[in-house]
């Protein structure tokens, strides 16, 4: 089994778990220093899109971007960035990191950040700070949801 597979079992008890949704888990990233930066983890195991069942897809392509758009009305960057990567783990699951201009050096991915600047412990939200964006993202889905 895959070690995202084996995440998921236990998601909901992740302090950062915001909300389960048809295809997908909803997790406030861990490290913030892309504030809303959130992490769409897909309930099926697949390193690629095309792996999915045509239904189940086009519903986890549909949910993913509902969670996006959610993040952008909560934090309102200039810009949002979709990452599926998967190559440190090949288990479909989206990084969306909300931009601002001037957040990085140079225009470009944040990877080009050192790991030492992106997963500072000086971003990582207090308990408080983490309820709150857990709370409003939440919210924000659920009425984008309900429209």
């Amino acid at each position: 089994m895959c070690k995202m597979c084996e995440r998921l079992k236990n998601v909901k008890e992740d302090p950062y778990f915001i909300m389960e949704l048809e295809t997908g888990y909803v997790i406030l990233g861990w490290f913030q220093r892309f504030k809303g930066y959130t992490v769409f983890d897909c309930k099926q195991h697949g390193p690629e899109l095309h792996d999915l069942e045509h239904d189940f897809k086009i519903k986890h392509l549909e949910e993913m971007t509902i969670v996006a758009e959610a993040i952008c009305n909560v934090f309102k960057p200039d810009k949002l960035n979709y990452e599926l990567l998967g190559n440190g783990c090949p288990h479909i699951h989206w990084h969306l990191y909300p931009r601002t201009k001037g957040d990085t050096p140079t225009v470009s991915s944040v990877y080009q950040l050192p790991d030492s600047i992106l997963f500072d412990e000086s971003t990582r939200p207090n308990e408080e700070t983490r309820e709150e964006y857990k709370i409003k993202i939440k919210n924000e889905i659920d009425r984008l949801l309900a429209k």
